[in-house]
């Protein structure tokens, strides 16, 4: 009975020491992406659990290592890790920010009429917040991550870009209404086209346009991307 009652302790004192955590190893690895960045850390334990707000995430770790994404915000944020779903003993690691493309009223006001022109999706007045994905149809999907009534990316991804005309035409509405000339990014569409795989980059007025057109099973996809430099 002695026995049972000390392993009794022992197994009690072990999860109680598991259940004050450890703290863990992470670090932020940011991109130029507008959208997210990534947390790469190390723990003991199968799952590492994160914060962000009142929100708490969990993910599953390979070996002991583990990676995940966080948004770009236009403030500073914070994100809290640990072991444990108590969040004990945590780590905190600083969120990404970026500079924002234009305010989200100026880039509506200027938007929307073209997209009724186009017969595009046009956006309220009262500002997005966070990341949005829509899939206007089957060979075209765009992007947007919002934060403080700021745009902070711009992502229009389609198949055969170059006969896709809901492509061109989010194209055209989006730049025209940041304030580039859309036969600047037209050229910039055209060349990575022709060079499947390269990474092809253009600034105009403190905004970086990104293209890049991959191959996957016999179709080409192209993205264009639209943050801050």
């Amino acid at each position: 009975m002695r026995h049972i009652k000390l392993l009794s302790m022992i197994l009690g004192l072990t999860l109680l020491l598991s259940a004050c955590g450890n703290p863990v190893k992470a670090k932020l690895h940011t991109t130029n992406n507008g959208f997210n960045a990534q947390i790469i850390g190390k723990t003991k334990q199968k799952k590492v659990y994160w914060q962000i707000g009142d929100t708490v995430h969990a993910t599953k770790t390979t070996d002991g290592k583990f990676t995940f994404e966080v948004p770009y915000k236009a403030k500073q944020y914070r994100v809290t890790l640990a072991d444990n779903k108590q969040l004990n003993k945590p780590t905190y690691v600083e969120g990404p920010t970026a500079k924002s493309i234009i305010h989200w009223s100026d880039f509506i006001q200027l938007y929307n009429p073209i997209a009724r022109q186009k017969g595009l999706g046009v956006f309220e007045a009262t500002t997005l917040e966070g990341i949005r994905t829509d899939q206007i149809d089957r060979n075209t999907m765009i992007a947007m991550n919002v934060s403080d009534s700021k745009i902070l990316g711009i992502s229009i991804k389609a198949l055969a870009a170059d006969k896709n005309q809901t492509f061109k035409n989010y194209c055209f509405a989006f730049i025209t209404s940041i304030g580039t000339k859309p036969a600047r990014i037209t050229t910039l569409v055209d060349r990575s086209l022709k060079q499947p795989g390269s990474l092809i980059q253009l600034t105009d007025h403190q905004v970086r346009y990104t293209v890049m057109t991959t191959k996957h099973n016999k179709h080409q996809i192209t993205q264009l991307s639209i943050t801050q430099p």
